[in-house]
């Protein structure tokens, strides 16, 4: 195994496999990329309705996709709990509560703001009956419960 560094910094670990090269392409597990984190402080700025942060967050995972695609960003590994096999991960949406938690990152919201629009989320949510990424729940109930991430599986067990 060779090692690929940047200064101090390991960017990736190289493994040869029958004269192939196996390099990670990216940083997998981030969710808020620095032009996102721009984007965001800028619609910050004009103080947002909730609806308005829905169609944002949409907006993001949307362009976060983009720029996975675009930089051949792989998704993390994973060992699937329905299947038990290795996949690519899908990474979950962007979701209203991640947008709240990415402002405090960039210092845009201190902690007790935090806090308070967190729970003003939380009370919207309920008012609206809407899920954790601000769609209606089809049935009324709050669906805490995420669906299998592994689409494998059903397909194998169709």
């Amino acid at each position: 195994m060779w090692r690929i560094a940047r200064g101090d910094r390991v960017i990736a670990n190289v493994t040869t496999q029958k004269d192939t090269f196996s390099m990670p392409s990216g940083d997998a597990q981030r969710a808020w990329f620095p032009e996102m984190l721009a984007e965001l402080e800028r619609f910050w700025s004009n103080n947002p309705n909730w609806s308005e942060v829905i169609t944002f967050c949409e907006r993001m995972t949307s362009l976060r996709s983009d720029i996975r695609d675009q930089r051949d960003i792989r998704s993390p590994m994973m060992t699937c709990r329905s299947c038990g096999k290795k996949h690519a991960m899908t990474l979950p949406p962007i979701s209203p509560r991640s947008l709240l938690f990415a402002l405090q990152k960039i210092d845009a919201i201190a902690d007790e703001e935090l806090k308070r629009l967190d729970k003003e989320w939380m009370r919207y949510r309920k008012t609206e009956n809407l899920d954790a990424r601000g769609h209606r729940n089809a049935d009324g109930a709050d669906n805490k419960t995420q669906a299998s991430a592994c689409h494998r599986a059903e397909q194998e067990s169709s």
